[in-house]
């Protein structure tokens, strides 16, 4: 079969054009979200129940995101399981409530624009600091949040963050990665407008940009349901997490008010 030169220009020009506009497409859509990712997870409790959590989860070989030590009003230490962190902290008020849920944003430059202009609630910028080291800046959102129960907010890091990849190193647990989490929510057709330009499922899934999948279920009170995490046996991540001390109870492990559900995945 006989090509022209000419044949081959138009079709490295029309798949040239093809590129740009896929490029230009994706430019667009992250210039209009304002969620990356959720990038971890907290529970607080006690400063002493808090490093034991971490040192357990450390001993099965997961890595660690960030070290324990005092980060502003909170001592906190991150383990990461693949594509999300875990906190372990310890420090904050009452009202705060004992689960945080933390999302990553694109940037924090105009950040609080875009939220004004979807008609989100928010919390000024608070800037957390080392000395005159910047590490990271907060920004609370109230209307996801709950007095005494869960803060939902976002997090600018200025730090290496242990950024979630896609599956976990070699561990003792043989610990996968995060396949879901389950918020509860007193509204959750409000999160549309913080994770537009994402749809949710039929079912209520949100997959982000990168990290776990959420969803959002109806409830009274909100919270952090659970925590589906794929292993490659149940049994022998329930015996790695007895083995280094964390309760484990018909296949859900408990990491302060977080609970981990183990789902076989095989492999």
């Amino acid at each position: 079969m006989v090509i022209s030169l000419r044949s081959i220009a138009c079709a490295a020009l029309t798949l040239g054009v093809v590129a740009f506009l896929g490029l230009a497409a994706r430019s667009d859509a992250a210039k209009n979200r304002v969620v990356n990712d959720l990038n971890h997870l907290t529970t607080i409790t006690s400063e002493k129940k808090a490093q034991e959590l971490y040192k357990d989860l450390k001993a099965l070989g997961l890595p660690v995101a960030w070290k324990f030590a005092e980060y502003g009003p909170i001592s906190s230490g991150g383990i990461r399981i693949g594509n999300l962190n875990f906190e372990l902290g310890s420090g904050i008020t009452p009202e705060a409530g004992d689960q945080f849920a933390t999302f990553e944003p694109p940037g924090l430059k105009g950040l609080t624009a875009r939220l004004d202009a979807r008609g989100i609630k928010h919390g000024k910028p608070i800037p957390t600091k080392s000395g005159s080291t910047l590490l990271y800046t907060r920004v609370v959102l109230p209307t996801y949040s709950q007095e005494n129960r869960i803060t939902t907010q976002f997090c600018a890091y200025a730090f290496p963050s242990g950024k979630p990849t896609t599956k976990a190193p070699a561990n003792r647990a043989g610990l996968i990665n995060v396949s879901r989490v389950v918020i509860n929510t007193r509204r959750p057709g409000s999160w549309a407008k913080l994770f537009a330009p994402k749809k949710a499922s039929k079912n209520g899934v949100y997959r982000l940009p990168s990290g776990p999948p959420v969803k959002l279920v109806k409830a009274r009170n909100a919270s952090i349901a659970s925590i589906d995490v794929r292993v490659k046996k149940v049994a022998r991540a329930s015996w790695a997490f007895r083995e280094v001390g964390i309760r484990v109870k018909k296949r859900v492990a408990r990491l302060g008010t977080l609970r981990l559900r183990f789902v076989e995945h095989g492999g």
